[in-house]
């Protein structure tokens, strides 16, 4: 993954501006990332299997926060739409697929940042 390809999941200047440029906080929360999400989009997708719609609405949004202050721009801006999706009767599977497919991005994203670390 190149740096542009990086910074369209994760945008580490920003992120860094809003920590102070505390680059070592920077990296443990990008590891913190790596080692908790894995278990709450499996979580998501466990309650959208169960048509638990407000847990998976409220897991959406727990993630989404995360994406947020980390700038993981393209997660943050794909959870709102399956998030939306939940709180409705209406079918998940092409929203939760797409916020699945920008996760993983995002992970490689954070994986090749901390490499280069």
């Amino acid at each position: 993954m190149n740096e542009a390809e990086i910074k369209e999941y994760l945008d580490a200047g920003k992120a860094l501006e809003r920590i102070r440029g505390n680059a070592k906080l920077f990296k443990m929360l990008l590891s913190t990332f790596l080692r908790d999400t894995p278990a709450q989009v499996a979580q998501l997708k466990g309650e959208i299997e169960a048509d638990d719609r407000a847990a998976a609405a409220k897991s959406v949004h727990t993630i989404k926060g995360v994406a947020a202050n980390l700038s993981m721009m393209k997660l943050y801006e794909i959870s709102p739409a399956l998030e939306a999706l939940l709180k409705t009767d209406a079918d998940t599977a092409e929203s939760f697929a797409n916020f699945s497919s920008v996760y993983e991005k995002t992970v490689e994203a954070v994986n090749a940042h901390l490499e280069k670390l």
